[in-house]
């Protein structure tokens, strides 16, 4: 999503709302009708921002506050900001509206039953809520703090309080994640040489063996049963023409004449649900995050149960999420204390093999050379985990698969966030600089050859860090990891000839953007990555807007990625509707979406 500024109730009233105030406004609130109604925003305005442009989350917005500004605040809107547009100063967003679901479902009754005749007022009031809730997303001391201080301090202050807001704004989409599940969970962990790597690093630790025994289900039905119901809400249709069928699920009907067996469903509404009582004690017991940025207890079940036969999601993406990293915790959740520091080793295995499928396989006429995981000559240890070579750029590698803490990514405090930051992921940084060092020393008798490779000809080296943690898009962290590699290599001196260019940070979901246009259109991503380091030596531009200028960046899809999702439909159309035709479900993104 773009930036944007959205409206506050301090833009309409000329006061800034006390946490303390809304809560009042909200204690005793219907809890189920309100849940429904926020429910709803939600799921509009996240259907309008899974599509390209902006017209239709424009649209939403006009319709939202159409129905959910009492006359008030309205009229306020119409007299203060006459010429906003709604797309560059929209009111209701996922951040506001769950932040608003969190109060609710702590401060509301949840005895009432919804009425027909208290609709409006209740809609009234949550528009309401998300206009106060603006406003409080970012405190006075931290406003204070974006002001004062030095340009580091300050980007720094930014970086931290923008991590919530742009993993929400930004989230994953079904086109990048779906090939993703495919190839990691149902390719490489079955791949021979995949297993038997972990097996043998992690004492026959078998990922979805696990899996099965402690969740009660395939890992494979497991993920089948959860993009079913993200389909189902995704079949709302246009988000301007919503239909109210496809709002809230009864599981009761849910399955249908679907291949979907009732203990299956029973299994995953148990991993991905919850009461409105369990959320609202999970949220109560929340003591070391700040509510503002924590939706955890929504994340790790974003569906809830209003009724025994009634679920709503909290947020679509949520649901996407859990076919992805939701593996994971799943997973965690059902393993014994002991054996979940294996599990995210394993993780990190994963990652790191499907990095290595993207690049081994990738389909172009450019010149260019992948190995992966190159060793040093002489003492057999791993120089980078991959290397490409494109003439005389060599593009040095490390995948990172880890996930900040918890505390360090809801916080709010810089102190914690950076400290968590460097702990699982400055070594990254430590070891591109050590190895560079190594392969391209000034001196030759402390130089290290690397197997296979002849490094005479090289003129520059791109040091690339991978991360997978989806919260890793936020403005300012490619500036920071590279001042921490910058500090170490200083400690290393480099042969004449070799420029070292500044440490490029790329989350996977832009790494899967770049194969596919490299794919699909020969895209250059090795000389538009050197290109950006040559320009702006500090990194400070965003990585998705800078490949974004290039015309061969985003605009198809790769032939081999996008087989890959329509084979994946094809599994899953024959697992969900075994009497029906061999044809993509409803709600399904095609594969020319992929791109970018």
């Amino acid at each position: 999503m773009k930036p944007g500024l959205y409206i506050s109730f301090s833009d309409l009233f000329d006061r800034r709302p006390a946490m303390a105030e809304l809560v009042t406004v909200l204690r005793g609130v219907p809890l189920r009708h309100a849940t429904h109604i926020l429910s709803y925003m939600d799921l509009l305005v996240r259907a309008a921002m899974q599509e390209k442009g902006w017209e239709t989350f424009a649209k939403i917005q006009e319709k939202l506050v159409a129905g959910h500004l009492d006359d008030e605040c309205f009229n306020r809107l119409k007299q203060r900001l006459p010429f906003a547009r709604c797309e560059d100063r929209p009111i209701f967003l996922p951040h506001c509206i769950l932040n608003v679901l969190r109060i609710v479902l702590t401060e509301g009754d949840p005895a009432p039953m919804p009425k027909d005749e208290d609709d409006e007022r209740i809609r009234y009031l949550m528009g309401r809520a998300c206009l106060m809730m603006n406003d409080l997303l970012v405190s006075v001391k931290e406003a204070q703090a974006l002001a004062t201080g030095t340009a580091d301090t300050m980007r720094i202050e930014l970086m931290v309080q923008t991590l919530a807001g742009f993993e929400l704004a930004n989230a994953p989409k079904s086109d990048h994640l779906m090939p993703r599940l495919e190839v990691m969970y149902r390719t490489l962990l079955r791949d021979p040489a995949v297993k038997g790597r972990i097996a043998q690093q992690y004492r026959g630790f078998d990922f979805e063996s696990e899996f099965q025994r402690g969740v009660g289900i395939s890992l494979e039905r497991w993920l089948l049963v959860v993009f079913a119901i993200y389909a189902y809400f995704s079949n709302i249709g246009s988000p301007l023409d919503a239909d109210p069928n496809y709002m809230q699920i009864n599981p009761s009907i849910f399955r249908g004449e679907s291949g979907i067996t009732q203990e299956e469903l029973e299994i995953v509404l148990g991993t991905i649900s919850s009461t409105t009582e369990e959320i609202r004690a999970k949220i109560l017991a929340e003591a070391q995050t700040d509510p503002r940025y924590d939706l955890v207890s929504f994340r790790s079940a974003p569906l809830v149960r209003l009724e025994p036969q009634k679920l709503v999601p909290t947020d679509t993406t949520f649901i996407l999420e859990k076919c992805h990293t939701g593996v994971q915790w799943v997973l965690h959740d059902a393993l014994p204390a002991k054996m979940r520091q294996t599990l995210f080793n394993v993780w990190g295995v994963l990652f790191e093999e499907y990095v290595h499928w993207l690049f081994k396989g990738m389909k172009t006429t450019l010149p260019i050379l992948y190995v992966p995981s190159p060793r040093f000559a002489e003492s057999q240890n791993e120089s980078f985990d991959g290397v490409l070579l494109k003439e005389g750029v060599l593009v040095a590698c490390e995948y990172k698969g880890g996930f900040l803490a918890r505390n360090a990514r809801y916080s709010g405090d810089s102190s914690v966030f950076l400290h968590d930051l460097h702990k699982k992921f400055a070594d990254g940084c430590k070891q591109l600089a050590a190895n560079i060092g190594a392969a391209f020393a000034e001196d030759d008798k402390s130089r290290k050859n690397i197997e296979g490779l002849h490094l005479g000809g090289i003129r520059a080296v791109v040091p690339m860090l991978v991360l997978q943690d989806h919260i890793f898009r936020v403005p300012f962290l490619n500036w920071y990891l590279n001042r921490q590699f910058q500090d170490e290599l200083r400690q290393y001196a480099i042969r004449p000839g070799v420029i070292i260019r500044p440490l490029t940070v790329v989350g996977i979901h832009d790494l899967e953007s770049m194969i596919h246009s490299v794919e699909a259109e020969n895209f250059d991503f090795i000389y538009a990555l050197h290109n950006r380091t040559v320009r702006d030596e500090e990194v400070l531009s965003e990585l998705h807007e800078w490949l974004s200028t290039y015309k061969d960046f985003g605009r198809k899809a790769s032939p081999r990625l996008a087989a890959i999702l329509d084979s994946l439909f094809e599994t899953i159309t024959g697992y969900l509707f075994p009497r029906a035709g061999r044809t993509n479900p409803s709600g399904s993104p095609p594969a020319e979406s992929s791109a970018a």
